[in-house]
């Protein structure tokens, strides 16, 4: 199928992928969300590629929850709590859908990283509110390491330098350890919850530690300035005692100071202390500016922060950490980045452009009978043989190698040389060969009520229902071609348990006989063809058949006659062929190839002449 017929089949890939997970989709509207049992899609009907990536994320991620997640834990008051929880949970689940499904890592890395390069995805900055600082580096390092979206790596980078400058230096590297464990110490849910309170907790811990640490080193700071103040009174008072101790001292020299007066020789000694003090005024400056410069040094070195690890103590040593507890205590969602798909979600909203609600229904396996099943099928097992026989002898007469005349080959028509005396040298033999069918062919079968009422014969005695007659025609087509190379037969049966289920009589693939006990079938219900067609389309996009043939066998109108030309022209649209059979009614105005059957005793043979063209056009 070519990629551009997907742009018109959203709803119909959406299904197709929501079937293959096992979930519930529903397409309509302008809203994308999810309920914990189904997966919103708005009714989108363009061809951006961004728009589909994002859908099959979504789709992938919401698949993922509903298969893994318990949607009955309780989170409590705590927006980080329940926001790291979330977080964790993401990685876990995705993490798990990928064992399944190998395909998903690389459907929600491209999510991923165009959200980067959207801006959905941004960097922690040192504005940030600590519990976002928080929340978004386990979002981003989780995703990053274990699920492998490595464009988020230059973004974990900044996000743990902002780590380092919110919370200790201990918590940091605890909070790794902790990170570690996920995803193979995560079994479930609430070990994802158990993990966030154990972060949380080693938070509080490791900021209150910090704290009484710091306080503990300002308290003995205090002490030794005390002590260091007190020294030093106890040395000025001591010196304070030395200098009144030499002034009470009576000065030895001062009898020489009057002999220095009386004495006129005394002139030549007092010119010589002149000198020697000049000298020492002249060197003060000197001694005055390295003392200073001493002292400025000393001051810068106690102004400096001492680099390294000093009683348990980190860089941080200006941050209130207890402020950054009640900071991340009283949180709210406001505070903290959108979760990355609730931003996809948003992303995929549309703008008034929606068609009705049509939810992928359930396929169910019937609670059957497996005697009347193999009943049923011995009783056209030997119509099925005829029927098989007749169009296998028309596709091998399809696929015979067919000579024809050539101007070169290996082989001559010995007929043919005549021609050349004409002009004509063709005459070699030249083969062509037309392919096998190769069609996956998926025949829907309605069960609703009005296929039970009974079936009046020619002497006007009622022999069988509807149902029962449609049933046998449908299972003699099945088992003719399951024996024809090339043509894959799938069945489906609808409604099913109800109008919201469908009954998955044969898949694509399996053999008639496997599956005897889904053919013994009551009639019941409306006529959800919309929802059936879904089904049917989405089963063909997962056949590797190029060719894809959907045949609709009804007696009554669609419930929901405009989305059912809808989803038909999607279809179409998408490759699909379609043809109807309408069983007493004429239901050519919703197939463009259709027939009506009035006597129920030539649906066999009108079955096998509508087969036998559609092998034909193959």
């Amino acid at each position: 199928m070519r990629n551009n017929t997907l742009h018109n089949a959203f709803p119909i890939v959406a299904a197709a992928i929501g079937n293959r997970f096992g979930i519930k989709v529903k397409v309509g509207g302008d809203q994308a969300y999810t309920d914990g049992k189904l997966i919103q899609l708005p009714a989108y009907n363009g061809n951006d590629p961004d728009y589909q990536d994002y859908a099959w994320g979504l789709l992938a991620h919401e698949s993922a929850h509903i298969r893994y997640s318990d949607f009955s834990i309780a989170y409590g008051n705590s927006v980080l709590r329940r926001r790291l929880c979330g977080a964790i949970e993401d990685v876990r689940i995705e993490h798990e859908l990928a064992k399944d499904f190998p395909g998903t890592r690389l459907t929600l890395r491209t999510v991923i990283e165009k959200m980067i390069a959207n801006g959905g995805f941004i960097a922690a900055s040192v504005a940030d509110h600590p519990a976002n600082v928080l929340y978004g580096y386990v979002l981003k390092s989780l995703r990053s390491r274990v699920l492998g979206q490595t464009a988020l790596n230059p973004l974990v980078e900044i996000s743990e330098q902002m780590l380092k400058t919110h919370f200790p230096a201990g918590a940091v590297i605890r909070l790794k350890g902790l990170l570690s464990e996920v995803p193979d110490g995560l079994k479930s849910e609430s070990d994802c919850l158990n993990l966030a309170d154990r972060i949380l907790a080693m938070i509080e811990q490791e900021c209150e530690k910090h704290e009484q640490t710091r306080q503990q080193n300002q308290n003995n700071q205090s002490a030794q300035s005390a002590q260091d103040d007190s020294d030093l009174d106890a040395d000025d008072n001591a010196g304070s005692d030395n200098s009144d101790s030499d002034q009470a001292e009576p000065n030895p020299d001062n009898s020489g100071c009057s002999d220095s007066l009386d004495n006129p020789d005394s002139s030549v000694d007092s010119g010589d202390t002149t000198d020697t003090d000049d000298a020492e005024l002249e060197s003060s400056p000197v001694s005055a500016s390295a003392a200073n410069s001493d002292s400025e040094a000393q001051n810068d070195d106690q102004s400096q922060p001492e680099t390294g690890y000093q009683s348990e103590v980190d860089e941080n040593d200006d941050v209130n950490f207890r402020q950054i507890l009640e900071a991340i205590q009283s949180v709210s969602d406001a505070d903290l980045d959108q979760d990355v798909f609730e931003s996809v979600k948003a992303a995929l909203a549309l703008d008034d452009r929606h068609v009705e609600d049509a939810v992928m229904p359930a396929g169910l396996k019937p609670v059957g009978n497996q005697a009347a099943g193999q009943k049923l099928l011995d009783k056209v097992q030997s119509e099925s043989v005829k029927i098989r026989a007749a169009l296998q002898g028309l596709v091998q007469s399809q696929n015979l190698i067919r000579p024809h005349p050539a101007c070169r080959g290996r082989r001559v028509i010995g007929r043919r040389i005549p021609q050349l005396a004409l002009g004509d040298v063709r005459i070699f033999a030249r083969g062509a060969i037309k392919r096998s069918p190769n069609t996956a062919i998926h025949v829907l079968l309605d069960k609703s009520e009005s296929m039970g009422d009974l079936v009046v014969d020619d002497q006007g005695q009622k022999f069988a229902s509807r149902l029962s007659i449609a049933l046998e025609a449908t299972l003699a087509l099945a088992l003719a071609f399951e024996g024809i190379p090339g043509v894959n037969p799938g069945i489906t049966a609808f409604p099913g348990a109800d109008d919201e289920s469908v009954f998955r009589l044969l898949e694509h693939g399996e053999r008639v006989r496997s599956r005897t006990g889904n053919y013994s079938l009551s009639a019941r219900n409306s006529t959800p063809m919309t929802e059936v067609i879904w089904f049917a389309a989405a089963s063909l996009l997962r056949c590797r058949e190029p060719r894809k043939v959907m045949m609709v066998m009804t007696d009554g109108q669609p419930n929901d006659q405009l989305s059912t030309l809808e989803i038909l022209q999607r279809c179409r649209d998408s490759g699909i062929e379609t043809v109807g059979v309408g069983l007493g009614i004429d239901v050519s105005h919703l197939f463009p190839v259709a027939i009506t059957i009035n006597d129920f005793r030539e649906l066999r043979s009108q079955l096998f002449e509508l087969s036998k063209t559609l092998l034909m056009a193959a």
